[in-house]
């Protein structure tokens, strides 16, 4: 069983190319910061993959989000060197909602890209934002 589990998981990271990715944010509601990890190569598509954020409010009496979802990326638009993610998943902020983000990114130098989004969540909540990345 354990070889089996050792087989697969291998199989899954070529197939996705083992692509993680962490970056810091800071946008209309506060900073934070992302990481996540691709798990399946979509052909034709682009990686579907988790990720999960912790973000801090300017405002201090506004409480931090913390959310993990479900990620579309590389969603590679033509003719460009930048593409696209849609991410949907669960955050919390005082209490638990449904949250659905999608935004572009594109290259800086090396691993490094930029990144801009919008969000919205179940619980009203509105934001949008900019920031750095890194992919490997």
């Amino acid at each position: 069983m354990p070889l089996r589990c050792l087989l697969l998981a291998a199989a899954l990271s070529s197939t996705a190319g083992a692509a993680v990715w962490l970056g810091a944010d800071a946008g209309i509601s506060g900073f934070g910061v992302h990481a996540g990890t691709s798990l399946l190569s979509v052909p034709l598509i682009g990686r579907l993959g988790v990720e999960a954020s912790a973000e801090r409010a300017w405002n201090t009496s506004v409480s931090n989000r913390y959310a993990a979802g479900v990620t579309l990326r590389d969603l590679n638009i033509p003719i460009t060197r930048v593409d696209a993610f849609a991410t949907v998943g669960a955050e919390y902020s005082n209490s638990f909602a449904f949250y659905g983000e999608g935004g572009l990114r594109g290259p800086l130098l090396g691993p490094a890209g930029w990144r801009a989004y919008v969000r919205g969540s179940t619980a009203g909540h509105l934001g949008a934002g900019v920031g750095l990345e890194l992919r490997f």
